[in-house]
């Protein structure tokens, strides 16, 4: 009797697990292609001016995926989506900053990118929970 209980609990935590990883990876796979994308037609260096802005976006694509793939089973859906943004945004971070180091030899982003991008990366991905949990408040009447 006890296993089959925690075996359905440990299918609800690995399906939770999964798609709060999913959230994220969409988050980061779309910043990654974008940057690639745009590397291929623009200066590297208008490419990390504009990075910011893609970094805000894909966060808080993330916080609404987030929500949006797990509903009401969070207790406190902010904080768990600021969370995803900021995991997005150091994943985001190590593989832009391992690859310009590996393709162009320097390091294109310090630490202070690394702060603006965790400041962009909590704002939007906060502003993505918010707008999914509205969207479905509204949905619901």
């Amino acid at each position: 009797m006890k296993s089959s209980a925690s075996s359905t609990k440990n299918k609800v935590f690995f399906g939770l697990l999964g798609k709060v990883a999913y959230s994220i990876f969409v988050g980061v796979f779309g910043t990654v292609l974008l940057v690639l994308f745009l590397f291929s037609f623009l200066d590297i260096y208008v490419v990390v001016k504009i990075l910011p802005w893609i970094i805000g976006l894909n966060t808080a694509i993330t916080g609404y995926s987030l929500l949006d793939k797990t509903r009401d089973q969070f207790k406190y859906k902010q904080i768990y989506s600021i969370g995803a943004g900021i995991l997005n945004v150091l994943i985001t971070y190590l593989i832009l900053s391992l690859g310009s180091y590996y393709m162009l030899e320097e390091y294109l982003f310090g630490r202070w990118c690394l702060t603006l991008f965790l400041v962009i990366g909590i704002v939007c991905s906060e502003l993505g929970a918010l707008l999914a949990i509205k969207y479905f408040k509204l949905k619901k009447c």
